[in-house]
C-alpha cells in the first residue's frame, strides 16, 4: 500500500516528461506504466491476504481466550462451592467436638482436676529441674516431665508414681554430696572429662575451683575467675573423700553469690586502679620503709654499740664513742677551752653519719600524701570527662576514675603513716646517740676542770 501511494505522487511527474519527447518514445513508457499498475494491483491484493490472515488468527486467539475464561469461571464455581461446603462440616465438627468435650468433662469429675494438677505440677517441676545443678547428672528426667506435661491424656498410675519419685529424689539430692564424671567446658572452647563434686543443690567444683552451670544447655563450664577468701585445700579433701564431716564454702543461691564474688576486684586489683601515680607511690613508700628500717637497724647497734663502750674499760677504735675518748685522750695536755672546742667540733663531724639519711624518711612521708592528692585530682578530671562525654546515665563509666581518686588518697595516707612513726622511731635514736656523745665530752671537760 505504501508503494502504491508512493507511486502515484510519482506518476505525474513521468508524465510530465513525455510530452515533450517525440512519437516514437511515447509507446514504451506507456507498456512501463501498465505494469507499474498490474505491480501495485498486485501490492494490494498481498495486503489484503495478509489482512485477512491477521484478523482470522486474533479471532481464533479470542475465541480461545474465551474458553478459558469460561473454564476459568467454572472452576472458582466449584471451588466456592468446596469451600462453602467444607466450612460448614468443620462448623459441625466444632460443634460435635465440644458437645464431646462436656461430655468427657462431665464424666472425668475428680479425675479431670487431677489431670489439671499433674500437669501443672510437672510443668513447675520440669522448670525447677532445669534449673538445678542436680540435672547434670540426671538428663533423662526432664523428657519423661515434658512428655507428662504436654500430654493430652489422662496419666495412668506409672507415671503419677514417677512424678513422685522424681519429686523424692530431688529431696535427697539436696542433701547428698556426689562425685561423678562430665563434660566440662574450658575456657577455649574444648569439652574435657573431669571428675565433678556436687555439694547437694548448691555447688559444682573441680579441684577445689567452682564451676558453673549452663541452664539452657545443661552443661558446665569454669567460672572466669575465682572468688577469694575461698579455701580449695578443704574442698579438694571433700572431693576426695566425701565421707565424714566438713567446713566448706557453698553458694546458696545457686550461683548468683558467687557471680558477685567474681566481679568483687581484689587487692592487686584495686592498687592497678591508682595508676602511674599509684605505682609511684608504692616505690616510694617501699624505698622509704626499707630506709627507715636501716637507719633503725644501724642506730640501735651503735647506741648498742656506745653503751657497750662505756661499761669497757678499753677504747674500742670504731666506736663513737671510743672515738671522743681517744681525741680527749690525745689533747689531754689542751687548754680546758681548747679541749672543749676539739671535742666539740669531733661531735660534730659524728653528727651527720647519725642523721644521714632520717631527714629523706620524713621527706617520703610528706610527699606521698601529696601524690595522692595529685591522683585525686587526675581521677576526679577523667571523671567529669567521661560525665561530659556519656552523661549520668551509667554510672560505671564514672568509676574508673573515681576508683583512681580514692585508690591512691588510700595509697598516700598508707605509706605516709607508717613512715612517720618509723621516721620518729629513727629520729629518737640518732637524738639519744648525740645527746650522750655530748654529755660524755662535757664530763671530760667537767673531769679536766676538776684536776
Amino acid at each position: 500500500m505504501r508503494n502504491f501511494l508512493f507511486l502515484f505522487l510519482v506518476s505525474p511527474f513521468f508524465i510530465f516528461g513525455q510530452d515533450s519527447s517525440s512519437e516514437e518514445a511515447n509507446i514504451e513508457p506507456i507498456s512501463k506504466l501498465e505494469q507499474l499498475i498490474i505491480d501495485i494491483e498486485s501490492e494490494i491484493d498481498i495486503e489484503k491476504r495478509f489482512d485477512f490472515s491477521r484478523s482470522n488468527s486474533k479471532e481464533k486467539q479470542l475465541a480461545e481466550l474465551k474458553k478459558i475464561h469460561k473454564k476459568l469461571e467454572s472452576d472458582l464455581k466449584t471451588a466456592e462451592d468446596l469451600s462453602v461446603k467444607l466450612i460448614a462440616e468443620f462448623d459441625e465438627n466444632e460443634k460435635k467436638l465440644s458437645e464431646l468435650e462436656e461430655k468427657l468433662t462431665l464424666k472425668l469429675g475428680n479425675l479431670g482436676e487431677m489431670f489439671g494438677v499433674v500437669k501443672q505440677v510437672s510443668g513447675q517441676t520440669r522448670g525447677e529441674f532445669k534449673n538445678s545443678i542436680t540435672n547434670i547428672d540426671n538428663p533423662d528426667r526432664d523428657l519423661f516431665l515434658k512428655n507428662l506435661a504436654e500430654s493430652k491424656k489422662l496419666p495412668d498410675l506409672a507415671d503419677i508414681a514417677g512424678l513422685w519419685v522424681e519429686l523424692v529424689k530431688e529431696i535427697r539430692n539436696a542433701e547428698t554430696i556426689k562425685t561423678f564424671t562430665t563434660e566440662v567446658l574450658s575456657a577455649d572452647g574444648d569439652n574435657s572429662d573431669l571428675e565433678i563434686l556436687r555439694i547437694g543443690t548448691f555447688s559444682l567444683t573441680h579441684d577445689g575451683k567452682f564451676l558453673k552451670h549452663l541452664i539452657d544447655t545443661n552443661q558446665i563450664e569454669f567460672l572466669p575467675s575465682q572468688p577469694s577468701g575461698v579455701n580449695k585445700r578443704k574442698l579438694k579433701r571433700l572431693q576426695n573423700n566425701v565421707e565424714g564431716t566438713y567446713e566448706v564454702d557453698v553458694d546458696p543461691t545457686r550461683g548468683a553469690i558467687l557471680e558477685k564474688l567474681i566481679q568483687k576486684k581484689t587487692f592487686f586489683q584495686r592498687i592497678a586502679d591508682g595508676g602511674f601515680v599509684g605505682y609511684v607511690i608504692i616505690l616510694l613508700g617501699l624505698g622509704g620503709v626499707a630506709l627507715a628500717s636501716e637507719r633503725i637497724y644501724v642506730l640501735r647497734n651503735t647506741l648498742q654499740s656506745i653503751q657497750d663502750q662505756e661499761k669497757s674499760n678499753e677504747i674500742i677504735e670504731d666506736n663513737l664513742l671510743g672515738s671522743l675518748l681517744q681525741t680527749a685522750k690525745e689533747n689531754v695536755s689542751e687548754s680546758l677551752d681548747s679541749l672543749e672546742l676539739i671535742l666539740d667540733e669531733k661531735i660534730q663531724s659524728i653528727t651527720p653519719t647519725i642523721e644521714i639519711r632520717v631527714k629523706a624518711i620524713k621527706l617520703i612521708a610528706t610527699v606521698a600524701p601529696l601524690l595522692g592528692l595529685l591522683g585525686t585530682v587526675i581521677g576526679m578530671i577523667e571523671t567529669f570527662q567521661a560525665i561530659t562525654l556519656f552523661g549520668t546515665g551509667d554510672p560505671k563509666l564514672m568509676a574508673g576514675g573515681i576508683s583512681q581518686a580514692l585508690v591512691t588518697t588510700m595509697l598516700g595516707l598508707i605509706v605516709a603513716a607508717p613512715l612517720l612513726f618509723m621516721h620518729s622511731y629513727a629520729e629518737n635514736y640518732s637524738k639519744t646517740i648525740i645527746s650522750f656523745l655530748e654529755e660524755k665530752a662535757s664530763g671530760i671537760v667537767a673531769n679536766k676542770t676538776k684536776k
